[in-house]
């Protein structure tokens, strides 16, 4: 007979065991949320963590030297004998801008001072804008200082390793990737100061009458598909051999995945100082002061005879993108502009003419090729009188780790709007990735309000979590075959908006698949976070024939949504080309130009001799008409500029290296590396197959000992601190939450079966003293 004691003790057992089962699985989870535990890396740091933290032990050690929490770009650190690694911070970042017309010349000075009894060889990974023609490096020691020079990128390590064999000071200049370079330093003497100079040209951003530029200030991490780790150089038992250089991090489909992740720094105490970030920028005559405004940083204005001097209001940590908008004054507003050059930048080596015979061949024009920035904008559309074609519009969002915080808020709201924007004709899906794919809806749906609102609850249920593995949405979204619809059926406009930081290694891999499968589809990028991939973004918009947006807060979601969502529904322009008057084609990039928007301008660079034509047509398509403007290539941007005497023939070069690097599709590699190399070294330009070396020729006076430096990147404005809750390669968030809620139930019943049977125990006791 089963009596109620027999039931209760039935149930006691088997709330132990739910106890025991709650605990075995609750507990791994909670210590995987704890800050000091090996497996809170984040995805975007799956690399990143075989280069820095590979075991707890060497963590503890820099912990209780090292203050990660403020320090930001460029942090040099060495290591002591005793394993220690103590930092050796530049004391300064300096950022000088000079904007004239449509093109900026940018100076970035890093400056590092040793104050250790050792010498240091550093190395340190830091970002530049995505078509920033890098043509110039110096190396500042004391009054001196030393030109870089162009080479191969095999010649010119080889140079740099044999004067840091040397004891020469030297530094080197790579590119990763168009927007990621490293720079390595060599024999920095100790309590001695070096200065790292480099400068580049860029364009100058214009869009609806509003110019702006975005100077990046961090490299976000980026997520490495593939990745596989081979510590076979380091001792498995010596943990800071294991975190050496020395160890190698490998990847199956990312070639160059120990090269484009720096290690991430580590949270402790307050007692290192910040590094931080100054930037001028100096606008010429003709711009409207009072439009000048900086979105992400405050600025200060001064009025100068030459044209104003915008400055941030103080120095700032360098963890998120400096942008920085204005409007020229009323009356001065363009429909073309077009600024020229005589002649390159670099002058070749080995030119032995004479200062007479090169100023007389400059003004005869003899053997100088002249080069051009052109842009010319479209006459305006009303909105009104705008053809209103049915769309089939696919939503795709970044859902992986790197998207916590901010960022995935500024994505969700951002669908919403774009879902709001969805007129009854159109049609549309949403797709969320990170380490898998989910849709929405199987195929695209009318946009009725009954899908509308269930779309909006499936935005709301998104969570930012896991990989971002990124070949997986654009597959989705970009299908191969679309099928054939009735010759006299209306075609909708395909568009794809894809939201994400970029935050990936394989950008190579992810722009052939565009160039595979993008068809009859456009592609339009929105930038979303404080440091999103620039480089990525607006290539992979370019060969989508569509635009990029950046979104770097909030407040932003709804304006630039809405202006994107406005002008897309119907391009302004298509099958733009660039003539000259005679019908020649000019030696022009980019080529092809992508199609137009309201307000967006034909921005075009080109080269051409002496002797060609001096009228340029510009012709395409406006709807079903045929459309075309002509001018002259002479300046006319008087007022508006004040020193545009070079750098428009490192734009041209760039925009081509761009195009051949875009053009590789595994059996031309060979030839575009050729291509490239020639024009990198013709123009003096850093590219993915030059490098830029400087060499003092002087060693060092010391006999002190040599020590490596490493450095190590902190997180992006608005990026969750790994190990506060990880956003691993797998969907585990939630299991975390789970299992941490379970736990503490489990633990809540076994208190009360416990208090319970001490009651009980109390109460026997009581009625035996009682007996």
């Amino acid at each position: 007979m089963i009596t109620g004691k027999r039931v209760k003790e039935i149930s006691e057992s088997l709330a132990i065991l739910m106890i025991s089962v709650a605990v075995c699985w609750g507990l791994p989870f909670v210590a995987l949320a704890s800050p000091n535990s090996t497996g809170t890396l984040s995805e975007p740091q799956n690399i990143a963590s075989a280069l820095v933290g590979q075991n707890t032990a060497q963590s503890t050690a820099e912990s209780q030297v090292i203050n990660y929490d403020d320090i930001t770009q460029g942090l040099l650190l060495y290591r002591q004998p005793s394993g220690a690694w103590v930092p050796s911070l530049p004391l300064d970042t300096q950022v000088s801008m000079q904007v004239s017309g449509l093109s900026n010349r940018v100076s970035v000075k890093q400056v590092f001072r040793n104050n250790t009894e050792f010498v240091l060889n550093g190395q340190y990974l830091f970002p530049l804008p995505n078509e920033a023609a890098v043509d110039s490096l110096r190396l500042h020691i004391g009054q001196r200082v030393i030109e870089g020079q162009i080479h191969p990128k095999a010649e010119a390590k080889q140079i740099f390793e044999q004067a840091k064999a040397e004891g020469k000071r030297a530094s080197l200049v790579s590119q990763e990737r168009p927007n990621m370079f490293t720079t390595e330093v060599a024999n920095l003497a100790p309590q001695e100061e070096l200065i790292v100079e480099i400068s580049y040209q860029e364009n100058i951003k214009y869009e609806d009458g509003l110019f702006s530029l975005r100077f990046p200030l961090v490299v976000a991490p980026r997520y490495i598909p593939g990745l596989t780790s081979d510590a076979s150089a380091s001792d498995s038992n010596n943990p800071i051999a294991q975190s050496s250089q020395s160890s190698r991090v490998t990847s199956s489909q990312v070639f160059d995945a120990d090269r484009i992740v720096a290690p991430v720094r580590d949270g402790a105490s307050g007692r290192d100082p910040v590094l931080k970030a100054d930037i001028q920028v100096l606008l010429a005559k003709g711009v409207d002061k009072a439009s000048i405004e900086s979105p992400y940083h405050d600025i200060k204005l001064k009025q100068t005879n030459s044209g104003v001097d915008v400055s941030l209001a103080q120095r700032v940590p360098a963890n998120r993108d400096f942008v920085l908008q204005w409007r020229v004054q009323q009356g001065t507003s363009p429909m073309a502009w077009v600024f020229n050059q005589q002649g390159k930048t670099h002058k070749p080596d080995g030119d032995n003419l004479s200062q007479d015979t090169l100023e007389t061949s400059k003004a005869n024009g003899v053997n100088e090729d002249n080069y051009s920035l052109v842009m010319v904008l479209p006459p305006k559309v009303e909105k009104s009188t705008q053809p209103s074609l049915p769309r089939e519009l696919i939503l795709v969002i970044d859902t992986s780790g790197s998207m916590a915080g901010d960022s995935i808020v500024q994505a969700k709201n951002a669908l919403l709007y774009a879902l709001k924007g969805l007129k009854p004709e159109d049609s549309f899906n949403i797709i969320e990735f990170n380490s898998s794919l989910s849709q929405f809806s199987a195929t695209p749906l009318p946009a009725t309000s009954s899908n509308l609102s269930r779309a909006r609850q499936f935005v709301s249920r998104l969570q930012a979590d896991g990989g971002t593995e990124m070949a997986l949405a654009l597959d989705a979204a970009l299908p191969k075959s679309l099928g054939s619809a009735p010759s006299d059926a209306v075609q909708p406009l395909r568009q794809v908006i894809f939201m994400t930081d970029g935050s990936v290694g394989n950008e190579q891999a992810l722009f052939d698949l565009i160039r595979y499968q993008i068809g009859e589809s456009r592609l339009f990028t929105v930038g979303i976070g404080s440091a999103p991939n620039s480089h990525f973004m607006q290539r992979a918009a370019e060969l989508g024939r569509g635009t990029f947006t950046y979104i770097g807060k909030v407040d932003e979601v709804g304006e630039k949504i809405s202006a994107l969502l406005s002008k897309i529904q119907y391009p302004l322009l298509t099958d733009i080309q660039v003539r000259f008057d005679d019908g020649s084609v000019p030696d022009y990039w980019p080529s092809p130009i992508a199609d137009l928007y309201r307000g967006e301008p034909v921005l075009v660079s080109l080269k051409r001799s002496a002797r060609e034509p001096q009228e340029l047509v510009i012709l395409g398509r406006q709807g079903h008409k045929n459309w075309q403007q002509s001018l002259s290539l002479q300046d006319n941007s008087a007022g508006l500029i004040t020193n545009q005497g070079a750098g428009l023939d490192l734009l041209w070069a760039r925009k081509q290296i761009g195009a051949l690097e875009l053009s590789k599709n595994g059996a031309n590699d060979d030839k575009v590396k050729q291509q490239v190399t020639a024009l990198s070294m013709n123009y003096h330009l850093v590219s993915a197959y030059t490098s830029l070396v400087a060499v003092d020729l002087t060693p060092i006076d010391s006999t002190a000992m040599s020590r490596d430096a490493v450095v190590r990147q902190h997180l992006p404005l608005g990026w969750q601190p790994f190990g506060a809750l990880p956003q691993t390669a797998t969907s585990s968030r939630l299991d975390m939450l789970l299992g941490a809620l379970t736990l503490l139930l489990a633990l809540v019943l076994m208190g009360s079966i416990l208090r319970q049977k001490c009651e009980e125990k109390a109460a026997m006791m009581a009625l035996a003293c009682h007996r």
